[in-house]
Formats: C-alpha cells, structure tokens, sequence
C-alpha cells in the first residue's frame, strides 16, 4: 500500500518496508535547522488524511506516535525526557511531552512498516488513550 509521508518541507511517497527502513536511514542523519535530528512525521495513505503522526528526535533516541483517528498514543519505553521537534517550516520546534515520547526509534520504523504493509493501526506498539490514566510525564 502506497503511503505519502510529509515533514519539514517535503512530501514523499513510500510504498513497502524497505522505502521506510531507507527513509529512516536518510533522514537521521540530517539535522534540522534546529540543530537536532528531530522531526514530526505525518503519514497518510495515498490521496487520504493523515492517519498516524510521528514526532521522531534520533539524537534523544525516542520518539512519540500517535493514532489520529482516535487520538492513542503509543508506547514501548518507560516514560523518559521531553523530545524537542521539527513540526513546520512554518513554527518554531515544538516540544513533545516525555509522557508521550514513549516509543524507540525501532519501535517507529517496526511501526510505520506495519502501516504501509497492512494499511490498519500498527500492532508491534502497545496503543493507549490519554485518559487511560497511563504515567504520561
């Protein structure tokens, strides 16, 4: 299943596991204008809404995914720092919660292949809601 990522500035397409594993591998070894290697990631399938966001920082080793369609957010680390992110071209960096920063980068790579090979919420990530009363910071 063909998926349309969008970050800082650009938009791509990617299309199975590997063009996933080969973007993540490009894309942590640039810095943003920020002078991290930190960025938000928002992936959609191809002519569709936005479905999963991914605020990814490789220099903090963590990152923070979240599920649009019912606002969960996921998580596979203990609750460590806040992340400081990329979001926009348009904004300054946005800080995410280390409540929320809660998944390893493996965990996002594992994660968004599962979305582009099942096209469904991936399952390799344990998925709660914030009112579930986890330990969010």
């Amino acid at each position: 299943m063909t998926y349309r990522v969008a970050y800082y500035m650009h938009e791509e397409l990617r299309a199975d596991a590997g063009a996933v594993v080969e973007l993540f591998a490009r894309r942590e070894r640039r810095i943003a204008p920020h002078g991290r290697r930190a960025n938000t990631y928002w992936f959609a399938p191809l002519g569709g809404e936005d479905v999963l966001r991914a605020d990814v920082d490789f220099d903090a080793g963590r990152a923070a995914l979240r599920w649009l369609a019912d606002g969960t957010f996921a998580a596979d680390l203990e609750v460590g720092g806040a992340i400081v992110v990329l979001e926009s071209s348009d904004v300054p960096p946005v800080t995410i919660p280390g409540g929320l920063a809660r998944v390893s980068i493996d965990g996002v790579r594992r994660a968004v292949i599962g979305l582009v090979e099942t096209g469904q919420r991936p399952v390799v990530v344990e998925w709660h809601r914030i009112s579930d009363g986890v330990r969010r910071s």
